[in-house]
């Protein structure tokens, strides 16, 4: 009887285990995907990482300002991966305005923690996302 107290308590410790990895590891992949924001300077800047684009790293980038904006994130942004390696983009495109908003596509890298740098922004001169 002891001895079936002991095997069923361990199966839910296992059980319990798993369960926790499984859904740390769904936590991570949604991380992923939470938007980060940086609203210095009267401008936010909205940035969403892409993973279902395979072939490039990508951002889903949005703006919003008080008065037209246009910039081409291009020119003045970085992605820095785990190892400190840099990376210019390949391409943004995107359109202006009050809600400005674009696609930043970089070469596609295998580090799970990364950095996006936008620098020179309304005077701001590094605005740094992190996942």
């Amino acid at each position: 009887m002891r001895l079936s107290g002991i095997l069923i308590a361990l199966s839910i410790l296992i059980a319990v285990a798993i369960g926790g990895c499984i859904s740390g590891e769904d936590k991570l992949q949604a991380d992923l995907l939470e938007p980060r924001e940086n609203s210095e300077a009267d401008i936010k800047i909205s940035v969403t990482n892409l993973p279902d684009i395979t072939d490039a790293t990508a951002f889903d980038i949005k703006v919003t300002a008080h008065e037209d904006y246009d910039d081409d994130f291009k020119k003045n942004s970085y992605l820095r991966d785990s190892s400190g390696k840099t990376y210019q983009p390949l391409s943004y495109e995107g359109e202006g305005g009050h809600h400005a908003s674009g696609i930043l596509r970089f070469p596609k890298i295998e580090s799970k923690s990364f950095e996006l740098v936008i620098k020179n922004v309304a005077g701001v001169n590094e605005r740094i996302f992190k996942w």
